[in-house]
């Protein structure tokens, strides 16, 4: 009787299986994170569309909704990709389906929720009202005055303040002032080293309306020394605060 050597032990599928499960794997991974990053970018964008065409919030509340958006969006769209993909690959595990679909409609329900309460919750950009003033001097060395408007509980400084200089040695300038308090603007007030050289009242409200063009030249109702021509004219501008 003639021995048999040993036969080589049977070539079993377990590489071929592990190796298909990794590439399942990273496929339901892949369209996960795919439907997730392509979904949170649409949500954000079309969030921000939503808030700039309802006009609503200021900057700091259209990014927080976008975010947030983009967020839950991310999530469905994570979602609606793993139910795709295990849709196609597994026709065993409905219930990792069933639970995939759930999250993605829960999210996508969700995000009409959040564009219903951003319409209704969030009030429209605040209006600020400005005082914008000109100045006309006459002749020259006005270049280190300084500008400021009394309010009720504190001075407002002037923003932008620009003098420029005319052929005919006319000082010029503009500046801006916020309306800050309700009490309103009483005055705009001329001054050097904290010295007042000008003064012109107004007792202007908190909330004035919006002047179409500006008021007729005003001279000082209060003067230091023998100052030359000093007149002001202003208006009020409305901006929306974004």
């Amino acid at each position: 009787m003639s021995e048999h050597s040993p036969l080589p032990p049977p070539v079993t599928s377990t590489a071929s299986a592990g190796r298909g499960l990794a590439v399942g794997l990273a496929a339901v991974i892949g369209a996960a994170l795919a439907g997730a990053l392509l979904s949170g970018f649409a949500s954000r964008t079309a969030a921000l569309a939503f808030a700039d065409w309802l006009d609503l919030g200021r900057s700091a509340d259209r990014s927080a909704f976008a975010a947030t958006m983009a967020g839950i969006g991310g999530a469905a769209g994570g979602a609606l990709g793993l139910w795709l993909m295990l849709s196609r690959l597994a026709r065993s595990g409905a219930m990792l389906r069933l639970a995939a679909a759930a999250v993605a409609i829960l999210a996508f329900f969700s995000v009409a929720l959040g564009y219903v309460a951003f319409a209704v919750t969030t009030p429209p950009p605040p209006v600020q009202p400005y005082l914008i003033v000109q100045l006309r001097l006459d002749g020259l060395g006005w270049r280190d005055l300084a500008l400021t408007g009394e309010a009720g509980r504190s001075d407002v400084s002037a923003e932008g303040l620009e003098w420029r200089v005319d052929a005919y040695d006319v000082t010029t300038a503009d500046a801006v002032l916020p309306l800050l308090e309700p009490s309103g603007m009483r005055a705009i007030i001329l001054a050097r080293e904290g010295r007042e050289i000008a003064r012109f009242s107004l007792d202007l409200p908190g909330d004035p309306p919006a002047t179409a063009r500006y008021s007729h030249w005003l001279t000082p109702d209060r003067r230091q020394g023998t100052s030359p021509g000093i007149e002001m004219r202003f208006r009020i501008e409305r901006r929306i605060v974004r």
